[in-house]
Parts: C-alpha cells; structure tokens; sequence
C-alpha cells in the first residue's frame, strides 16, 4: 500500500511541475505579444515616364529595338518595370520595316532582357520582297530581347496572304521570321 502512495506522490508531483512548466511557457508566449504577419513591403519607384519613346542600338550604333509607350514606372530594388499601352519595334534588319507588337500592358524583366506582354497582343510585320505581310492576335507574348525570341502558350490567329491559321501556342525566331506553332493547328487557305 505504502509503494502505491509513493507512486501517487511522484506521478502528482510530475503532473504539479509539468502544469508549472506549461504555465510558464504559456507566459512568455504572452509576453511576445500575437503573432504579427509581416508587412508586405510596398515597392518603391526610383524613376517613372510618360509619353516615351526608347531605342536600344546594336554595336555599330543602328536601331535593334524602339519602345514606345503611355507609360512606364521603374523598380529599383527588382530591375523591374510595368508599362501601359507599350509598343514595341523590332528591327531585323535595316532595309525592311520593323516588326510591331502592340499590347495594353506589359513587365519588362532583368533590364529588357525578357518582356512580357499582357492582355491582347497584336504583332504586325509588314511585308516585303521576301515574306508576305502577317498579323498575328494572341494572348500573353513573352519576349526575349537579346535572343530576339518569342513565345505564347495561348490561342493564336495568324492571318496573311495564304489565309488564316489558329493555333495554341506559338514560338517566333525574330531574326529569321520563321513562326513555329505548337498544337491545335487548324488553317483556311486560299490558293490561286
């Protein structure tokens, strides 16, 4: 009997001591206040434009690339920038038009290395000696500058001399002109 009570002595004193450690934990949490979510930090613009118009130049000081916009607010602290209504030119080559591309928004990354145009876009390439003029609706046209590389994983309506093509998903190589459609393709020609 005498071992019994011991043994009820001791689980009572764990349990007194285990409560005594739970209630001072529990105190100290209280101390520290609730947790806090984080405030989001709001990012700070260092230099904004309206009414703009850019022109990047290649080594031999000719035209690559002409950005126009309504507006432009640049991020420092991520090298980033938001535009609105951005028009871009690119130039393949010197004695042919530029090739347009036209989209309400658009993010410029790492320093123009990579854009990507939002909503609605229109490319237009005029035509020439060698290709025919094309315009192209898509949707959320990533551009890769130095590359001179597009793609889209959205719906695509090509429209040209030959007829209209669709599409989902696309790639474009800028320096050759040559467009690469990825699944879905359905096309209605005409031929002469």
């Amino acid at each position: 009997m005498r071992a019994k009570a011991i043994k009820k002595r001791y689980i009572t004193l764990w349990m007194v001591l285990l409560l005594a450690l739970l209630g001072w934990w529990m105190q100290r949490q209280e101390g520290q206040g609730p947790i806090q979510p984080q405030a989001q930090q709001t990012p700070v613009s260092d230099y904004s434009l309206a009414d703009f118009v850019i022109t990047a130049m290649d080594d031999q000081g000719v035209p690559k690339h002409r950005l126009r916009g309504q507006s432009m607010v640049h991020y420092a602290d991520t090298d980033y920038a938001e535009l609105v209504q951005p028009q871009l030119e690119v130039y393949a080559e010197q004695s042919e038009p530029p090739v347009t591309l036209d989209a309400p928004l658009a993010r410029v990354y790492q320093g123009g290395e990579s854009v990507l145009l939002e909503g609605d876009v229109l490319m237009l390439r005029p035509g020439t000696a060698r290709q025919s003029a094309m315009q192209v609706q898509t949707r959320d046209l990533w551009l890769f500058t130095e590359r001179e590389y597009a793609e889209t994983g959205a719906e695509v309506t090509i429209r040209d001399g030959l007829g209209v093509t669709t599409a989902k998903g696309m790639t474009i190589d800028m320096q050759t002109g040559v467009v690469n459609l990825l699944a879905s393709v359905r096309g209605e020609y005409v031929l002469d």
